[in-house]
């Protein structure tokens, strides 16, 4: 029988033998998509889109408003007369560490139960998820149930629809006109001029005065550009912080509230006043291009190939840290967990940042035939980020 045994290889042969490993190992793991032909267009001014990248799960019972009291970020009125009337907010799921797993919608609605002719006398909710974690949301939910008298699915996709509406008087904040009586739905208040989110019976669609339907790709084109991030692909299950994806800025956390899984690393973060790094809106140009833009504008005549999944940012012709992680994006914009005194020039302390407007920064990785790809990238603080109150603002003292 033949020894299939390899022989002891020399010294000098090693580094060609591992050479050739990881080299294939590149090729498999690679992540970079085909190059565009085409992109989405920019969302018009007033419209309204489908949002099928959205699930539902129900929760019911006479515990549920407590239940979901003690696991979200946001405060939720247990009274069975106030949590009736209260409105859809946004709001996100941590682990005990204090990471974010699910950015979610909650919606107060009695018509929760009535999907399936299911008890209505309870306190009911719709949680709105990234359609691609709506199942590990439910496990979660299913962790922390223990005695409490609550039931939750996931609902169907052939029962509701997620909208989102925007533009004209419809799209005021506080303005819930596009809702039906049949319907669920809240102001979406994570970013000016965000629109409504909706939740019509299945084939619906919401009322809204002018505007035009949109393709959900259109819709994310328009969030991308105020800097709102959403779903797990773009706040990472399990290892984004809620103070660097925005979920306080967007109003997702209380930091008022009672005890809820993840409360602590969040309340410290918070007391702290610094969140040295953020979710930003970026924008993209060629690694020859000397300029880098000036304002913050969608191209969809950009097809440039854009990597999937996280890759690392970095300063042009300079060896250091990450100054941050490209997350996502489509044409020649995107989003990035940027450090703000290395990529902005914000300030946070002091001590003074490292930014110049001199300094350029990009981010490379391999393509399908291995070849080195390299992209300049631009971070953009939006105008809501900075009008918002720090920390120390909030806590000062009248007369200091």
């Amino acid at each position: 029988m033949k020894n299939n045994v390899p022989t002891i290889l020399s010294p000098g042969s090693r580094p060609r033998l591992y050479k050739c490993r990881f080299a294939a190992r590149k090729r498999y793991i690679s992540t970079t998509p085909l190059r565009p032909t085409s992109l989405p267009p920019p969302a018009p001014s007033s419209g309204f889109a489908h949002l099928s990248n959205r699930a539902l799960i129900s929760i019911h019972g006479q515990d549920a408003a407590h239940y979901l009291q003690g696991l979200t970020t946001a405060n939720i009125k247990t009274s069975p007369s106030s949590s009736s009337s209260q409105s859809g907010f946004y709001s996100a799921f941590l682990n005990a560490q204090g990471r974010v797993l699910h950015d979610v919608f909650v919606y107060p609605s009695h018509h929760a139960a009535e999907l399936r002719g299911e008890s209505h006398g309870e306190p009911s909710f719709l949680i709105d998820v990234d359609k691609a974690h709506a199942d590990t949301l439910r496990a979660h939910l299913k962790r922390y149930k223990l005695r409490a008298k609550i039931r939750f699915r996931v609902v169907d996709s052939g029962e509701r629809d997620v909208w989102a509406t925007w533009g004209g008087d419809d799209g005021a904040v506080g303005n819930t006109a596009n809702i039906g009586s049949q319907d669920v739905g809240c102001t979406d208040t994570r970013a000016p001029d965000m629109g409504q989110r909706v939740i019509t019976y299945a084939g619906g669609k919401p009322t809204i005065s002018s505007g035009e339907e949109t393709p959900v790709e259109s819709y994310d084109i328009r969030r991308i550009l105020k800097g709102v991030p959403q779903g797990q692909s773009e706040i990472l299950s399990g290892e984004a912080l809620p103070q660097e994806s925005n979920i306080d800025y967007m109003g997702g956390i209380d930091f008022r509230k009672g005890c809820y899984v993840g409360q602590e690393l969040t309340i410290r973060t918070h007391h702290t006043g610094v969140v040295r790094k953020r979710i930003l809106p970026v924008q993209l140009y060629s690694i020859e291009d000397e300029k880098p833009p000036d304002t913050l504008q969608y191209n969809p005549q950009s097809l440039f190939e854009l990597p999937l999944g996280v890759q690392n940012i970095s300063r042009v012709n300079t060896r250091g840290r990450s100054a941050g992680k490209w997350l996502t994006g489509v044409g020649n914009i995107g989003l990035a967990l940027c450090r703000l005194e290395t990529m902005t020039d914000v300030r946070l302390t002091e001590e003074g940042s490292q930014w110049s407007p001199e300094h350029e920064f990009k981010m490379s990785w391999h393509s399908e035939g291995d070849e080195e790809r390299q992209l300049k990238i631009k971070a953009f603080v939006p105008d809501w980020h900075r009008n918002r109150p720090t920390v120390r603002d909030m806590h000062r003292q009248p007369n200091d």
